[in-house]
């Protein structure tokens, strides 16, 4: 049986999540006044998401399995609750997921910038992946964000537009505001971000978790993942499954690392001495009381089955009329727009000989030319498509080409190059923000939004709930599948040195700089300059990511001699006069004596007259 059909089987049945948009929210603290245009686009975006229920209910099930993590944390540090939809909408709460721009995790961190917000990233430990961590390191950033501008909102749209990016675009009265008015014209994250709010807030959170599993946490410092799964009972392969950030087999012993593990059926959560144990002598079960009025959810396998759409779940392209019938002309409509599907050996010869429709009109009608080739078995417009959508944005999906995603639409080809700026060989990034109805300002730059790359295996989480829900339904399973032996742990252990850190140390193709930082230029900044790793720039200069940087320091680092001087760096040369010191020469370049003498590894201050140093300035 595939795992499509397993899990099926294993979703409970959900009522349909809301479709109607209201005319006012708040959202974090703010009351927002949604207007008619701006009602339309987020109702757009519900409809993405509860239209197949198959996969609205698969994603609100992952998410109860670690949501009482996320909102502990939200609580202790001070964020609102309503961000944890935001957690639904980047990562969908699979621990290993990876966007097409290389962000990965729970909340969808790149390297540079989660190791900036303190998290660990090496091929030791990656706490993108680890539930707690990486959403301690989202409330981070938030907080940082909030202090800016005194408004939760905007802080959210800053998760995806950056602090400067949210500056420069939203006006200055709207810092500390407690209402805002959404429009057509506010960023459609923000307007995103409410359509998961509306559809996800009476399913996910505090009681709505999975009844026949839960994944609680274990104390797993300094102990092999082995030792871990003897303490927890947990399957050894199932808990590595859970804990994809921990790249070896032993839990370094720097810190505290949490062990996530579930816990299935009637199995105890496993009671663990701290170092400072809370005051209880009951085992933490991680049960909540849900005094609401939802009511929990029923296995399909009790009664209540569904099936999931098929094809296309989300909006558009939108085929209606006797879909049964669409290989015939006058049966069905897409976008509104009088449609045929062609048959799967068909070419536009023949296509044009059923409809009575020209192949010159057929392939102005459907943008085809040398390089948008007929294919069979695909839907063509039998009239012109229109010069804008009926929706405003589309992401860019991997696989669709800006010829298809005109199909989808019903736009023509010309006016959505036109609407987006774009040349026309230009294919757009996948990720990218496409305007649909609108001409992008010249002001507003080009945008891009979190796409998870397929995966080719399942997730543990939906492996986990697939598991239970079946053994649940089963007679003689309800206890979930018995722990394998486990082997010592001593046996097959893997362990990997942490990276080691380049020595700040000239070579023939490497060159020592300094940079001096500049007004709000962060660490994840100077990185991004140098093409350096924020790991080596602290251990270069003892320094720690909480220290943060002040205006004029100085940072050494180790660069490429030709990146030096592709960002402007300058490699000079003192011939040393009689009388000249290293100090008299240092304060000629504006640089250090230490810097000299590791420029031209000198061992002492001595210097001859005649000597050639070298001296790396920007000019």
């Amino acid at each position: 049986m595939s795992f499509i059909i397993l899990m099926m089987a294993s979703l409970s049945s959900l009522a349909q999540a809301p479709m109607n948009v209201p005319s006012q929210i708040t959202v974090a603290g703010v009351k927002l006044k949604i207007n008619n245009e701006a009602k339309k686009e987020i109702a757009e975006t519900l409809d993405l998401l509860v239209r197949s229920q198959y996969h609205f209910q698969l994603k609100a099930d992952r998410s109860n399995l670690y949501m009482h993590f996320v909102e502990k944390v939200l609580k202790e540090e001070g964020i609102p609750d309503d961000f944890k939809y935001l957690a639904i909408q980047e990562g969908e709460f699979i621990s290993d997921a990876v966007s097409t721009s290389n962000a990965v995790g729970f909340w969808q961190f790149k390297k540079a910038s989660a190791q900036e917000l303190g998290l660990r990233v090496d091929n030791v430990v990656d706490e993108r992946k680890h539930i707690i961590a990486s959403t301690i390191g989202a409330t981070k950033y938030l907080k940082r964000s909030n202090f800016v501008f005194d408004n939760w909102v905007l802080s959210l749209q800053s998760y995806l537009q950056g602090l400067t990016g949210t500056q420069r675009s939203v006006a200055d009265k709207l810092y500390g505001a407690k209402s805002m008015n959404i429009t057509g014209k506010s960023h459609w994250y923000i307007k995103k971000f409410i359509a998961h709010k509306l559809a996800f807030q009476d399913f996910v959170g505090e009681g709505r978790k999975h009844p026949e599993v839960r994944l609680n946490e274990f104390e797993g410092k300094g102990r092999t993942l082995r030792q871990v799964s003897q303490d927890v009972r947990v399957d050894y392969d199932e808990l590595k499954r859970f804990n994809k950030w921990l790249n070896q087999s032993r839990i370094p012993d720097d810190k505290s690392y949490m062990v996530i593990y579930p816990a299935k059926g009637k199995q105890q959560v496993i009671a663990q001495n701290r170092d400072k144990p809370k005051p209880t002598n009951k085992p933490k079960t991680n049960t909540r009381v849900n005094n609401s009025k939802r009511q929990r959810p029923t296995s399909v396998l009790a009664g209540n089955s569904f099936r999931p759409l098929e094809g296309n779940v989300g909006v558009y392209p939108k085929v209606t009329g006797n879909i049964s019938r669409a290989y015939e002309s006058g049966q069905i409509r897409m976008n509104g727009i009088p449609a045929i599907r062609a048959r799967a050996d068909e070419n536009i010869q023949s296509l044009a000989r059923r409809t009575g429709v020209s192949i010159n009109k057929l392939s102005k009608f459907n943008d085809i030319n040398s390089k948008n080739r007929f294919k069979g078995d695909g839907y063509y417009y039998l009239k012109n498509k229109k010069a804008k959508g009926k929706v405003h944005y589309h992401v860019v999906q991997q696989g669709e080409t800006l010829w298809s995603i005109a199909q989808d639409y019903g736009v023509r080809l010309k006016k959505l190059r036109q609407k987006n700026r774009m040349a026309e060989a230009e294919e757009p990034k996948v990720g990218r923000v496409l305007w649909l109805r609108f001409i992008r300002p010249q002001n507003i730059p080009i945008e891009y939004s979190n796409v998870l790359k397929r995966r080719d295996e399942v997730s543990a989480e939906d492996r986990l709930i697939t598991e239970v829900s079946l053994a649940t339904a089963v007679e003689d399973r309800s206890n979930g599948r018995k722990v394998e032996e486990v082997a010592s742990p001593e046996e097959n252990e893997v362990f990997v040195q942490p990276k080691t850190v380049k020595p700040l140390a000239e070579t023939e193709t490497e060159t020592i700089v300094v940079h001096k930082v500049k007004a709000k230029e962060t660490f994840f900044a100077i990185s991004r300059i140098y093409g350096v790793e924020i790991d080596d720039i602290l251990a270069w200069n003892q320094l720690s990511i909480q220290d943060g940087l002040e205006v004029n320091q100085e940072i050494k680092l180790l660069v490429p001699k030709v990146k030096a001087e592709i960002i402007g760096l300058k490699e000079l040369r003192h011939e040393v006069k009689a009388g000249e010191t290293l100090w008299s020469i240092s304060k000629l370049y504006d640089v250090t004596v230490e810097d000299i003498m590791k420029w031209n590894n000198k061992k002492s201050n001595e210097l001859s007259p005649g000597d050639q140093l070298k001296i790396l300035k920007r000019p």
